[in-house]
């Protein structure tokens, strides 16, 4: 069993949208990513987090390998953003899937959710040229 795709199959039962809370972890982690996403609004912040989730749910990225590339060089030249912010932004993600399931978390959950996201950070900081 996929326990991170579970615990967002858990978190989505809770009801809650998570999307803010995780833009507010991110902020309070990276507050140098406010002023790169000032001008951008709430439609285009929930769909750059289905991105997100999305790549979260996947365990094999090399389907995934021409997306990335776009993305992460569209990323560095566009928007000026550093590999940590990544990072951050995906550890924000863990922190509210796992506030949202609350008494549900486990160690397991946090185990797959830290390879999970070691993996695509891996895989983002391959394409990176400020690795």
């Amino acid at each position: 069993m996929d326990l991170v795709l579970k615990s967002f199959e858990l978190a989505a039962e809770n009801g809650t949208d998570i999307t803010p809370l995780i833009y507010d972890k991110y902020f309070e982690t990276s507050p140098e990513s406010v002023g790169l996403m000032s001008h951008i609004d709430d439609l285009v912040r929930g769909k750059m987090m289905e991105e997100v989730f999305r790549l979260l749910m996947v365990e094999d990225y090399q389907p995934e390998a021409e997306y990335l590339n776009f993305e992460v060089k569209n990323h560095e030249l566009a928007y000026n953003v550093e590999p940590n912010m990544y990072i951050k932004l995906l550890d924000a993600v863990r922190l509210a899937v796992k506030d949202a399931i609350a008494s549900d978390w486990s160690i397991e959950y946090d185990e797959a959710w830290r390879g999970r996201i070691g993996d695509l950070t891996n895989e983002i900081l391959n394409r990176s040229n400020k690795a």
